[in-house]
């Protein structure tokens, strides 16, 4: 009995200092360890998160596009011309003998290098911008709502700049966030301009009909944020049947007789190009004052992402072929 207790006692005696010392420092690793774990693994987490929901929004934004430009219409008519293939207008009504027909249409679509444009919020504008007329029935007026197959002018434009004129008045920002932003350029229904230009005038091939709605700031609203190019390619046949591809395209009528086959002809296909990056680094872009490189056409698309790619940001590139179901596309 002697011999057991005194077994007992030598087994269940407490832990040394060391012990103790050595025990606390492994516990202290290992919280350590964790607590790495659980920052790295929630910062994935919220990086993820935000790209997942930046590109949700470009996503949105491209989808709002399609679907805009698939409304795109001229409603074209034939009417008369004389032999010089001029049609009639107040100034030669006198002395005008119909002699033919050719393509006529009061309503534009056009494909515009965006920085030959004066961006409405005072940044730069970038890559291609698109402007037409489509039924949507847009209205501002309060009892003017209800019609929703009245025309507006749609316009789609990428401007880069402060965000100073897109907030409030009463909030002052600590400092300004320099962004690329997607716009979209609505034009009231009840405030259509495009006949007070066309109307009477079959040779009108101005722009005031969509640079003047896009001079008024609320007009345009804001798609989506970081969107770093934007490029339109209009697809269409010539005259001999051959593929034709161009990003600066208009519907605008011409005095040269026969008809080229863009007048009063809006394309039937028309290829959409966006690239969008994440917040993240749109914020590394500011701090680290990285600049991209320019881009107005489609080729310029391989150079800006291999910036891109070596800088290490994160975008996604949005690509798709927009049927215009209104085009009824005209070579003759």
């Amino acid at each position: 009995m002697n011999k057991r207790t005194r077994f007992l006692k030598k087994g269940s005696r407490a832990f040394t200092l060391v012990e103790v010392i050595v025990a606390t420092g492994i516990l202290i690793l290992i919280s350590i360890t964790l607590i790495a774990v659980l920052n790295s693994t929630r910062k994935i987490w919220r990086e993820t998160t935000s790209r997942a929901e930046q590109f949700r929004e470009a996503r949105r934004a491209f989808e709002r596009i399609t679907i805009r430009l698939s409304q795109a219409t001229l409603n074209p008519y034939w009417d008369y011309v004389n032999a010089a293939g001029q049609p009639r207008t107040i100034t030669n009504a006198a002395s005008f003998v119909p002699a033919g027909y050719a393509r006529q249409s009061e309503l534009r679509y056009i494909q515009v290098d965006a920085k030959s444009l004066t961006a409405p919020r005072g940044g730069t504008l970038h890559g291609v911008a698109v402007f037409f007329q489509a039924p949507t029935g847009v209205v501002r007026t309060p009892g003017f709502d209800g019609m929703d197959k009245l025309l507006n002018t749609i316009g789609f434009f990428l401007e880069q700049g402060s965000d100073a004129t897109l907030l409030p008045s009463t909030i002052q920002p600590s400092a300004a966030r320099n962004r690329y932003r997607l716009f979209e350029l609505v034009q009231p229904a009840e405030s259509l301009s495009i006949y007070s230009f066309t109307s009477g005038n079959a040779l009108y091939n101005g722009n005031e009909w969509f640079t003047q709605p896009l001079a008024v700031v609320k007009n345009s609203t804001l798609l989506s944020e970081n969107i770093i190019a934007l490029t339109f390619v209009a697809i269409y046949e010539d005259v001999n049947g051959n593929i034709i591809e161009n990003h600066y395209y208009s519907s605008a009528p011409s005095a040269n007789f026969p008809q080229p086959v863009e007048a009063n002809n809006i394309p039937p296909k028309v290829l959409v190009t966006m690239l969008a990056i994440d917040e993240v680094s749109a914020l590394r872009m500011q701090k680290q004052n990285i600049s991209l490189p320019t881009v107005n056409t489609e080729s310029d698309l391989p150079a800006l992402e291999s910036v891109l790619v070596a800088q290490k940001l994160n975008y996604q590139k949005f690509q798709g072929v927009v049927r215009i179901g209104a085009a009824q596309w005209i070579t003759e």
